[in-house]
This record gives structure tokens, sequence and C-alpha cells, in this order.
């Protein structure tokens, strides 16, 4: 079997670089390991495919860090999140804006997305290859050999690499591209599961399983008192934890410092401490015989509430609170600290970090620069955004520019 490009994956990066290849009148096979492609389009944002973001320019950029933004600037410029809704919409799926910039299929059917991406590359003369996992690739004079499962040997000219990260191991993920890449002298930062739950040990966080804080400043600092991130956005407390955006957006954080990092949570991130003390005080000097946690802010759930003046040794009425118990109320509003030392591993993670080493891929198109001929995209390479649609949009971003430049 022969054909000028081989296209390994059929997620959102590769289901990409197959259209765009085929558009231009390449003989394109698309090779998926899974019977069925898309299996990540289909489970993410809970089914309903959180598929790119509001976000642009050089905010875009920016969320994905200083150093993953400036390399994937071209890739993002070129393809950028309203170009991505156009390239949806005009396949027939409507798309619709949602809380914290997300763009949603209006049918809130991840279904509806997949099927019309696998419809478009079809009809763009990509042939469709399933079952078919890439055992080994090998570099020869015409271009590369590529061992498929089943006893299946392809010859192309060039290859995309789109196989994905590690994330999701259910829906097929193996990791098995960064080992194609290493066999080729390419350097993998080491993967480590993001956008994940994380793991807190502590009987009150899991008591309060189910409720969410809309509103919310985590902040994360590695063993050294150095700031790691900080993430202003909704968490929810599980039985296991923390999830939610604003605590997974730091999993790859945990993952990346190999110990115990401080989580500090500010449940009032418009107020200083400052004003909620002196709020404190007026309700006291008022003579309110509301106890202490009644007159904390409304917006933090009311159990949160008690479990934050239960710490503080508040549980009295507002009027009968010495000034050490009102301080330290104080501070479990502003920065109530847990150790977190893991995330939920690659089970729960939405996304890899780590990867093949952005060094030593040309960020224009995407090629190796090591082997001519190789194209690697999406979530294989070492980049990652916060929880958003970000992911989805490097991806495909960076999976059109492998399949103009193969």
């Amino acid at each position: 079997m022969e054909a000028e490009i081989l296209v390994a994956g059929a997620g959102a990066a590769g289901l990409m670089a197959a259209f765009h290849a085929s558009g231009r009148g390449r003989q394109v096979i698309l090779a998926e390991k899974n019977q069925q492609p898309g299996l990540k389009i289909l489970i993410s944002g809970g089914g309903r495919c959180n598929l790119t973001t509001t976000c642009s320019g050089s905010d875009l950029e920016l969320e994905y860090g200083p150093r993953c933004g400036r390399w994937l600037r071209h890739a993002l410029r070129s393809f950028p999140p309203n170009a991505l809704r156009s390239f949806v919409e005009e396949a027939g799926v409507p798309l619709q804006e949602e809380s914290l910039g997300k763009i949603f299929p209006v049918s809130g059917r991840a279904r509806d997305v997949l099927d019309a991406l696998v419809r478009v590359v079809g009809e763009s003369g990509a042939k469709f290859l399933a079952d078919a996992d890439v055992e080994e690739l090998r570099v020869c004079d015409e271009g590369f050999r590529v061992r498929l499962s089943g006893q299946r040997e392809v010859k192309v000219q060039h290859i995309v690499l789109a196989t994905g990260g590690c994330s999701y191991p259910k829906t097929g993920t193996t990791g098995v591209g960064y080992r194609l890449c290493r066999e080729l002298g390419h350097r993998i930062i080491e993967p480590r599961p993001h956008l994940a739950p994380l793991a807190v040990d502590l009987p009150w966080v899991q008591s309060f399983s189910g409720m969410t804080v809309e509103d919310a400043e985590l902040s994360l600092r590695d063993g050294r008192g150095n700031l790691l991130c900080r993430r202003r956005r909704p968490f929810l407390f599980t039985h296991r934890g923390l999830s939610g955006p604003a605590a997974m957006d730091l999993a790859g954080f945990v993952e990346e410092a190999e110990g115990s990092c401080e989580l500090s949570i500010d449940l009032a991130p418009d107020m200083t401490e400052e004003e909620i003390d002196q709020s404190l005080q007026e309700a006291a000097r008022a003579g309110h015989r509301r106890t202490a946690q009644r007159c904390l802010p409304l917006w933090i759930p009311e159990r949160l509430r008690y479990e934050l003046a239960r710490q503080a040794d508040a549980g009295v009425a507002i009027s009968d609170l010495t000034r050490e118990a009102r301080r330290r109320l104080v501070a479990g509003v502003k920065s109530t600290r847990l150790m977190v030392d893991r995330s939920l591993g690659f089970a729960h993670a939405e996304v890899t970090r780590g990867g093949v080493c952005l060094d030593e891929i040309d960020p224009r198109t995407m090629e190796s620069k090591i082997v001519p001929g190789l194209f690697v995209c999406g979530e294989l390479l070492d980049v990652d955004g916060p929880i958003g649609g970000f992911n989805f949009q490097a991806a495909f971003a960076t999976g059109r520019l492998a399949g103009l430049s193969a």
C-alpha cells in the first residue's frame, strides 16, 4: 500500500491535517488505532465538546504560558478561534458562546461536531483506515515505511504524527507517538497528567463533595514558596479532593513539582482582608447576635462558611468574637491552605503536559528539524493550555499547519 502522506491519529489534529493535506490534492491515508475516529472529541466538555474559546490575539497566546504561547504564535494567528468557528459552522454545526468564553455546539452534542469533521475529511478524498495502530516507523530513501497493526505496511513520502498523549487512556491513547519520535531521535519532555482533579486527603474537604464555589482564586506554591500558578475560576469539591476549572488548571504544576505543594484558596478575591475584617467589626459594633459565619460574604456556600468558622474557633455570636478569632476567620476566607502532592492521574486528565520538545519542531510548518518529512502536531507536542477549549484550538491549528505543509 502506498500514499503520499500518512496521518497517524484521527483526533482533532489528525482530522484537520488530513483535510488540509487532501485539499492540496495529495494522496492521504488517515490511520486510526480505534475502530472509530475522534473518541476524545466525543467525551470532551462532558459530551458537549468545548471546541474553542472567545479569547484571541496576544491574550490567547498568553493562556499557554510565555514559552508555548510564543511557539504557537504562527499557528494561532494563521488559524485563530474565529476561523475554527467559521470552519465548523460552514460544515453545518451552529456554535454558541457560554460562560468563561467557551464555545459549544448549539445542539450540545459532541457527536454533531465529530460527524461534521469526519464528513468533510471524507469529502476531501482522504482514505480512512480503522484499527490501524502505528507499530514501527522507518526512514527510507523514498520517505518512510510504516508498519501498521494487522501486518499492513504503508510506504509514504511524508508522515504526520497526531497520535495524542497519554490522557484518558480509555479512549485508546497509549503514548505510542512518544516512542516513535524518540526512536527517530527526538527528545521527549516527560509526559505528565494535566487538567485533572486534585487529590486532597482531608475529611472536611471530601465531606463537601458536590459543592461548587463559583468565584475563587486558587494559588499554588511549591515547597520553597515559589508561586507556580494562580487561577481565578470556579472549583468543585469532590469525594477525592478538588475539581472544576480552577483546580484542574493546576494539575500539571502539581505533577511537575514532584512533592507537596501548598494550595491557597481565596473565597473573596474582590475583597481585601482589611475590608472583610472591617465588615465583621461593623456587625459586632451594631450588636448583632448573628453567628460570625452568617456575617461572612453570602456568596460563600453556607456549609463552607460554617467550616471556616469551626476551623477558626469562631462559632459564636459576632458580638462575642475575639480579635484573634476574627483574624483567623478572615484568614480562612482569604487563604484557606491545603497541601496537595498529586492529581488523580492520566485516567482523569483531559490533556498531557510534556511531549516532543518544541525546539526540534518548526513552528511554521510542524515539520521535524531532525527528520525531514516528519510532521508532529496536537497533544503529542510539549504544548498545553487551561480548560476552556484552548487545547482543542492548539490541536486544530497545529494540525492544519501540518496538513498544509506535508
